[in-house]
């Protein structure tokens, strides 16, 4: 599967929880004004990152690039900040050690990142239709069964109003 980098995350979560989501964890904003929320540098990203933190790169399908962008554009283009620009760059995802794939909707309302955990039991119901489980970290470890899931999702619109597309994230800790 083709990722394209989204960007380095910055998070603070407890109990060892691997999230993206701002629902589930508390992000170090990558400027000033915690207006952009990833960073573009893994050495700023390094810097930013207190000793209680993770780091992570984050990607999405390069097939899903283009929903994704409409979803950005259609509901929030400024709340997005530089992801619209980071994805069509299409760059490639860093090596390192794969975490797993955390199914995530963009709500334009807060302009947060939600996470299938933090919207009340839409685990139990991709468990039940489909079968997928998180894993290890509290993510999907099989990306095809993340795409799966998240597709299921979308189309149930169970987690409408606050997000009308899921994608899978797949999350990176980058090596060395």
């Amino acid at each position: 599967m083709d990722y394209v980098f989204a960007g380095y995350r910055v998070v603070i979560a407890d109990d060892g929880l691997v999230s993206m989501s701002e629902c589930m964890t508390d992000i170090v904003g990558a400027d000033s004004y915690n207006w952009e929320m990833f960073f573009t540098d893994r050495a700023l990203a390094e810097q930013a990152c207190p000793s209680s933190g993770q780091l992570f790169a984050v990607g999405f399908p390069r097939e899903d690039v283009p929903a994704l962008l409409a979803d950005f554009e259609k509901f929030e283009p400024i709340g997005a900040a530089g992801m619209p620009d980071r994805l069509l760059a299409g760059e490639p995802m860093p090596c390192g050690d794969v975490l797993g794939c955390e199914l995530v909707g963009w709500d334009s309302g807060p302009s947060v990142w939600h996470t299938w955990v933090c919207l009340g039991g839409l685990v139990d119901d991709v468990r039940d239709a489909t079968g997928v489980v998180p894993g290890e970290h509290g993510l999907i470890q099989d990306v095809e069964q993340a795409r799966l899931a998240a597709r299921w999702l979308t189309a149930s619109e169970l987690g409408d109003p606050k997000v009308f597309l899921w994608v899978p994230a797949l999350l990176v800790r980058p090596a060395g």
